[in-house]
This record gives structure tokens, sequence and C-alpha cells, in this order.
């Protein structure tokens, strides 16, 4: 029997007007971002407390090489817009196509631009949720109605029409990942109403160009210090690396995971041993992988920057449990993604190759139907394992 576990896992006083930058147009005194410069801005006041920055390990749309997990940062109090800048009379915001000219507007309010963590405090409040609205999101709903959709805090419609710039930058070595490398260093948070919903975490940390055809919208910030905290650096990880874990370690593990902790108590780990039986119930060695090479126990993934999953096999009361977890930068595990051959007591071999980063191999019967199967990262970022 066959059995698949998948984890995916108050507003102050107004600002008093101000006379526009020159950076900003000033072709008309009616002009939008004249008037926008102009207009008192209804802010709400965050208090101090943490933000935690990034997001869980195997949320779907995850960007592990750009998000932090979960990593908490102490933020003094500031204040916020409590609507993006609007540009006209039909109260849309207002897009501003260089980061420049949003920093000469919030200027002119008698603010500032955002940092990330700010704004990211700001959406996801004291409960750290997933979405600026709790932990879900109504995107068309909030689209029509920009008033309602509110963050925990009071801000409303956070990123949900258009990305917001923010004053922070992405660190050279993630811009390099991008595929316009040269231009995307701004960082913005949100997305637009068209995007996917993922698009649209609190936490999810996109880049534009300073100067962008596409252009973001503009929410200021006030007081704080804008200096106080830095986005936390990403962990990078080599692809493979031995977990010195025992039995013990490994029933600890299993034991503070939901998903996993029935096969906790009386868990037995496999080792090389088990690798080559299940090698030998297909009448096949290690010279049959052609190139990958079986492990010899539990041992640190690494399937994309900036993540790292424990993977490991062994047995149970209920059954031969096959297991990749998520770890925590205290160290600590969640689910990732499992395999249970559930009433089964079956030698299983893991093999792995450091061409194929982002897939693993495991057999219980070597080219035997239905007895192997992958471990494998998909396009949303989440691992599963799978038998095929």
């Amino acid at each position: 029997m066959l059995a698949l576990l998948v984890g995916c896992s108050g507003g102050g006083a107004p600002a008093p007007a101000a006379p526009v930058e020159p950076a900003l147009p000033r072709s008309s005194p009616a002009s939008p971002r004249a008037e926008a410069a102009a207009r008192p801005a209804a802010r709400t006041r965050i208090p101090a407390g943490n933000v935690l920055a990034g997001s869980r390990p195997g949320t779907a749309g995850r960007r592990p090489a750009r998000e932090a997990d979960l990593v908490p940062i102490a933020l003094p109090a500031f204040e916020i817009d409590r609507e993006p800048v609007r540009g006209d009379g039909a109260g849309r915001p207002l897009v501003a196509h260089d980061r420049s000219e949003a920093e000469n507007l919030c200027a002119a309010r008698g603010g500032r631009l955002c940092t990330e963590l700010e704004w990211e405090r700001a959406c996801e409040g004291e409960a750290h949720h997933t979405f600026p609205t709790g932990p879900s999101l109504d995107l068309e709903g909030c689209t029509l109605d920009l008033g309602a959709c509110t963050s925990e805090f009071g801000v409303a419609a956070m990123g949900v029409e258009h990305p917001e710039w923010t004053r922070s930058d992405l660190p050279e070595s993630l811009v390099a990942l991008g595929a316009r490398a040269a231009e995307a260093s701004a960082v913005v948070r949100g997305a637009r109403f068209d995007q996917p919903l993922a698009s649209h975490r609190c936490d999810m940390r996109g880049g534009l160009a300073p100067r962008s055809e596409v252009g973001a919208a503009v929410r200021c910030c006030y007081g704080g210090d804008p200096s106080a905290a830095a986005y936390p650096e990403v962990a990078t990880h080599p692809v493979f690396r031995a977990a010195e874990l025992d039995d013990a370690a490994l029933r600890a593990a299993l034991a503070g995971i939901p998903e996993l902790a029935a096969y906790a108590e009386d868990f037995t780990l496999h080792d090389a041993e088990d690798g080559d039986r299940a090698l030998a119930r297909g009448n096949a060695v290690r010279d049959a992988l052609a190139g990958w090479e079986l492990a010899e126990g539990p041992f640190f993934w690494s399937p994309t920057a900036g993540d790292e999953l424990l993977v490991f096999s062994g047995r149970s009361a209920g059954g031969t449990l096959i297991a990749a977890l998520y770890r925590l930068s205290d160290g600590t595990y969640v689910h990732g993604g499992a395999f249970v051959l559930a009433g089964e007591d079956a030698p299983i071999a893991i093999s792995r190759t450091p061409p194929s980063r982002g897939e693993l191999h495991w057999t219980a019967c070597f080219g035997c139907a239905g007895e192997s199967g992958v471990i494998r990262l998909d396009d949303e970022q989440v691992v599963r394992v799978l038998a095929y």
C-alpha cells in the first residue's frame, strides 16, 4: 500500500504641504504629481515590534534565494500612508516610473520611501500573516474595494493593484540571479492585480530597475529610523552534505512535525546496507546506478539556492518512511515532503548526483515497477516524493 504526503507548506496629524522638488513635473500647478505631493496624507502608526523577515520554506511561490526563513528583526515605531498615493480625481494609485521620483514625492509630503522591512511589518501585522488581509486574500474583492482590503494595522491595499517602491536594494549577488541582472536591483513589494496570488504575499521580495517602464505605486513612511535594520542575508548551502544524526535525533525531528509524528516513537534509520539490499532485490549493484551515488545515511540537500532539506528513510511500526524536512535557520525542521509504504518493512536506497540538483531517486527494489520514484522540487517550490 502506498501513501503520499506532500508539504507545501491611528492616523497622526496631516503633514503640511511642501513645495514639489525639481525632479517632479512642473508643467502645471494642477498636475497629478503636484496635487499628490500637496495633498495631506492619512497615516497609520505602526508600533515598535518584530517583523518576521521572509517566508516559511515550502511556501508556494517562495523565492528561497531572496527570502529569509522567518528571521525576527526588531523595528522602531513609524508611520505609513494608509493608502498608496493617489494620482488623479478617480482615486487611482499614482504609478512612478523612476524610484527617485517616488522618493522626491514622499519628501514633498514630509516623509520618505519605506524600507522593505517596514513595508513587510505593516503588511503582516503582529500575527505575521501571509497576506495583508490575513492567511488568505480575496484578490478580486480587494481590487473592487481597496479601502476595505486592510492589514491588521489598518493599512489599505498593500501591493494589491501594483507593486510598491521601497528604498531598499537587492544585494548584488541576488541581482545577478535575475533574468535582467543589470536592472532589477530596487526592491518592490506587492504585485499587479493580474499577477499570481502568491506574488501578493507580504514576504514576497520583488525587484525592478530603479527606472522602469513598468513602474510601481508610491507609499510613504514617516519617522522611525530607516537605518535601524537591514534585511537578513539569505544563507547559501552546498548541494549535498552529510548529516551526523542518529535515530534519537530523527525521532525528535519527526515528533515535532504533525504530519509525521505518528512515525516518530519507534523510528529506525536505514543505513548503507539497506541501500544495497534495495538494489539487490532487483538483482543490481551500485554500478547499475550509472553515475548516481548511493547515500550512506541521512544527508542535507539544497535543491535550490537558499533552501536546505534533511533527507532520510527508515522503518517504524507504521511502515517504511521516506522524508524530506526543511531545516530552518534556528536548527528546527518543518515538513517538506514524504512518502510512506504503509505496513511494509522495505529497504530503501536513495541516490543523488550533483548534475541533478533539483531531483533525487529512491527505490525499494531497483528496476521493479511501482517500487521506485523521485524526490523533486517542483516549479512552485514544493517538494514532492513520488513513485513511478
